[in-house]
């Protein structure tokens, strides 16, 4: 495919931005031929093209159309020609302007951690982004751009001083409301400022999938706040059958609470079996139903995990926990988030406790570095970790008690401190006993 060589050093630069490191050497392009694998298996791209595309050696040749729409994707965008349209129409203004051919690449801006800006500072980065991205037609996030906005938003959560006149600046642009919904969903804030926030998005949904997803979570807050199921059961879609169309963890989430109210109130014995039957093949048969993309998390059993658990199913834990290690022996190292690793350790160490793994338990205990990550469930996820201390570090039992039931006061999730501390608990406690 024609492309001149400004073009190819403006991809060049975009690609760098988005892999984070700067191409000097074939190891580099190694290393970036992997990371791109993982994006897409289906288009992979060689080390030697990669070598010839940074001018590390002589290009004699052109490239592709495959190639640059490949290179094009991982930056954000649809194809090559829609990074050049976008290109034309809105370069960036950030843009250095590189040397010929012999090094592509820009220089690694130093980052700037969210933890250090004040809130007036993170207040204006939200308002620059809804500038740089207030048209949809433009919205495509390479992977520097999503985590950068990404720690700033969990950084907002973190100091839990979220500005709802910020918030309404957001809702002016749809495309970015439903964005930032469904990328850093509220998890933690479901007896606060989440509420209105889903009940928000609810209402301009506009597909089947958006309107699970925004009733499940809706659902969950509900549940997790210990509200009566008569309350939440209106909330709840019946899934008749596995949609491959439908993101698994949309599913997951409303098959986990159905799941969770058949092992609590008295329901039909076919309607609980048809849920536990879904729910089991979506973890075995989660590669045959969901396209590839769906696959490079866990996302079914993930969302499923602690749902089983509440609901004390032995033989669907025990299939998460089967997910979750599959997964775990092919997933590619460079696409590893230590966020995402610490939360499903702590999944995978309430599934070996259910399951009476009691070694494998602790030893995913000990290895937890629970203060030095932030997600959106931190706050949540604190009210499991804090149960499990209390049990493996019996001198900081008491302590660990105190931080339990103070993040369940935090969150305002006292549906779960009771069926963690009664129902799960209490029954590993008395076979200790």
């Amino acid at each position: 495919m024609d492309a001149n060589e400004d073009q190819l050093h403006r991809l060049a630069q975009d690609v760098g931005q988005s892999c984070g490191m700067d191409i000097t050497c074939t190891k580099d392009c190694q290393v970036l031929s992997d990371q791109l694998k993982t994006f897409d298996n289906r288009y992979p791209v060689s080390v030697s093209t990669l070598r010839r595309f940074f001018g590390l050696v002589e290009n004699q040749g052109k490239f592709s159309k495959t190639t640059l729409n490949t290179l094009a994707r991982f930056c954000g965008h649809m194809s090559f020609e829609g990074w050049l349209l976008q290109e034309e129409s809105a370069p960036s203004p950030q843009r250095t302007v590189l040397p010929p051919r012999a090094s592509a690449r820009p220089a690694v801006q130093t980052h700037v951690s969210s933890e250090s800006k004040s809130d007036e500072a993170l207040k204006d980065q939200m308002r620059q982004f809804l500038k740089d991205h207030a048209n949809p037609d433009h919205f495509r996030l390479n992977a520097k751009q999503f985590n950068a906005f990404k720690d700033s938003w969990f950084e907002l959560y973190r100091r839990g001083t979220f500005n709802m006149e910020l918030w309404g600046e957001f809702k002016n642009l749809p495309h970015i409301h439903r964005f930032v919904v469904e990328q850093f969903t509220p998890l933690d804030f479901m007896s606060s400022f989440g509420i209105p926030m889903m009940e928000e998005y609810l209402a301009i949904a506009e597909t089947l999938e958006q309107k699970l997803f925004g009733r499940g979570v809706i659902a969950s807050g509900m549940v997790a706040r210990g509200k009566p199921w008569s309350q939440i059961v209106p909330y709840l879609s019946p899934i008749q059958d596995l949609s491959p169309s439908i993101h698994p963890l949309v599913q997951a989430r409303q098959l986990g609470i159905t799941l969770l109210m058949h092992s609590e109130v008295d329901t039909p014995k076919e309607e609980q079996e048809r849920v536990r039957e879904l729910c089991l093949r979506g973890l075995r048969e989660d590669v045959q139903i969901w396209p590839q993309w769906s696959h490079q998390s866990c996302y079914f059993a993930f969302n499923l995990t602690d749902w089983a658990a509440l609901a004390q199913d032995l033989e669907v834990v025990e299939a998460c926990k089967e997910n979750i290690a599959r997964f775990q022996s092919t997933q590619d190292l460079y696409s590893r988030d230590e966020r995402i690793d610490s939360v499903v350790d702590l999944r995978m160490m309430w599934n070996a406790m259910l399951l009476g793994d009691f070694t494998t338990a602790r030893r995913l205990f000990n290895a937890l570095e629970w203060t030095t990550f932030h997600t959106m469930e931190t706050r949540a996820l604190n009210i499991w970790y804090q149960a499990a201390r209390a049990y493996f570090v019996p001198e900081e039992s008491e302590l660990a008690v105190a931080e339990f039931y103070h993040a369940g006061v935090l969150t305002g999730y006292q549906g779960f401190v009771k069926r963690i501390s009664i129902d799960l608990m209490g029954p590993i406690y008395a076979d200790k006993a």
